[in-house]
């Protein structure tokens, strides 16, 4: 049984349907799928530095770096040193990410609803855990590689966590 190809199948068209859908629903505004995890996650974090965020969204500082400077770029971020630690960068959203962000929000929801059609929460729950793990371990797998390689993580080789 080749379960990987219907796997691999089914998360590619998952992927692209979502990026359609997310492009689509942001259209009027000036950020769209890629971007559109970094400023959730500075809405629901304001302040956040790129490390926690490199954490959290799983990308490489070179992705980060370029994706804060597309968001500076627009308006939809502020960078504000540390008063501490100058080393230590804060990132916040502008007034003019706002309806961005809660459109992304938006978004969301109406994007959970009919992915979730005809499926029970716990079924929902129950696949959300699933595929938790199999990016954990992927993540892993990933980072091992590129640890025993000692070379930095591509861009492509590393994908996004999950919002």
């Amino acid at each position: 049984m080749d379960s990987f190809s219907n796997i691999g199948r089914y998360i590619s068209i998952l992927d692209r349907l979502m990026r359609m859908y997310y492009d689509h629903g942001l259209s009027d505004f000036e950020i769209g799928w890629g971007q559109q995890f970094y400023v959730e996650y500075l809405y629901d974090h304001p302040g956040a530095s790129p490390q926690e965020m490199t954490e959290y969204i799983r990308v490489d500082r070179a992705t980060l770096t370029k994706t804060i400077q597309k968001l500076t770029g627009v308006g939809y971020i502020r960078v504000v040193g540390d008063e501490r630690d100058r080393r230590v960068k804060h990132l916040y959203l502008t007034e003019k990410a706002v309806p961005a962000a809660r459109q992304i929000k938006k978004i969301h929801a109406e994007f959970y609803e009919s992915l979730g059609l005809g499926l029970s929460g716990e079924e929902l729950e129950r696949t959300e855990h699933i595929l938790r793990q199999m990016a954990e371990n992927i993540n892993r797998k990933v980072w091992h590689r590129m640890e025993t390689q000692g070379g930095n993580v591509r861009e492509g080789d590393q994908h996004e966590k999950g919002s």
